[in-house]
């Protein structure tokens, strides 16, 4: 599965807030495409320059924690500059080291 995050975030070049991440996983029914597919491609516009972690905790943070960070990144791949993948990164920490502590 293959999914264009350009056509979600309104050329927005930070991503941040945990509501907004939570709104775009529902937009994109995370849940639903997790069972249906073995491979999720994300592609993040090449102009991001951030995705806080807040943002990553709300969109993933669910999914990083439900499947563990090895079968997270077997999941998910990101098409993304280096900045977002370090981002990403950090996210994940985030979501394995408890840090969500608001839920999400």
């Amino acid at each position: 599965m293959n999914i264009d995050l350009k056509q979600y975030i309104n050329n927005k070049k930070v991503l941040s807030g945990r509501d907004n991440g939570i709104e775009l996983r529902k937009k994109l029914e995370i849940e639903k495409i997790e069972k249906e597919n073995e491979l999720i491609e994300i592609s993040i516009p090449k102009d991001v320059y951030a995705l806080n972690s807040s943002y990553f905790l709300g969109w993933l943070g669910k999914s990083v924690r439900k499947l563990g960070k090895e079968k997270f990144e077997q999941k998910y791949l990101f098409k993304c500059n280096e900045i977002i993948k370090l981002n990403i990164e950090d996210g994940i920490n985030d979501a394995l080291n408890n840090v969500d502590v608001l839920g999400g």
